[in-house]
This record gives structure tokens, C-alpha cells and sequence, in this order.
């Protein structure tokens, strides 16, 4: 009797397999970006010992890095890419309206 619908072990041969069909069967593309958004929450949080901008700078910009590299595999959309770049500009904005090079 099989749990699931299809036999996932056939279809899977290694890492990028598995995450594969984790993103495009199981969770219908979800995945890879509700794990940006819980990576981006963790490092705000961790870096609120600075300021707002500066915790949200440090946070947008990891983000858009490892957006730029799921985009690049494949694993998300081009628009959570771009909308990863444009959080980044506007934490350069925010900090530079604040002064940026304040504690």
C-alpha cells in the first residue's frame, strides 16, 4: 500500500532530486521561499543587537545571495529574486537617510 501518490524513491537519485520534488510536488514551489522568509526572520532577529537598519541591511542582503542561488538552481521564481533586490536597496536607502555609519 503506498502512502504517498507517486513512488518518490524511484524518482529521487540524490540532494538536488529530493529538494526537487520537495519544491515542485509537495509543496507547489513554497518550499525554498517560506525557508528565505524563516532565514531572513532568524538573522533580524539575531542582529537586532545593532540597529533597525542595519540588522534589516544585514538580513535583506543574505537573503539575496541565497535567492540568487536557489534562482540560479532553480528552486524559486525570478520574481522572489527580484523582490529579495529590491528589499536590498532599500535597506541601502533606509541606512543612508539614517547616516549608516552611526552604532
Amino acid at each position: 500500500m503506498n502512502i504517498l501518490p507517486t513512488n518518490a524513491t524511484t524518482n529521487i537519485t540524490g540532494m538536488y532530486s529530493l529538494f526537487q520534488y520537495i519544491q515542485t510536488d509537495l509543496t507547489n514551489g513554497y518550499f525554498f521561499l517560506f525557508i528565505l522568509l524563516a532565514l531572513f526572520i532568524i538573522v533580524f532577529i539575531s542582529l537586532k543587537g545593532y540597529s533597525n537598519s542595519r540588522a534589516f541591511a544585514g538580513a535583506s542582503w543574505l537573503n539575496m545571495i541565497l535567492s540568487i542561488i536557489l534562482r540560479t538552481i532553480g528552486f524559486i521564481d525570478n520574481k522572489w529574486m527580484y523582490l529579495s533586490i529590491i528589499l536590498v536597496a532599500v535597506s541601502v536607502i533606509w541606512l543612508h537617510l539614517e547616516g549608516g555609519t552611526s552604532a
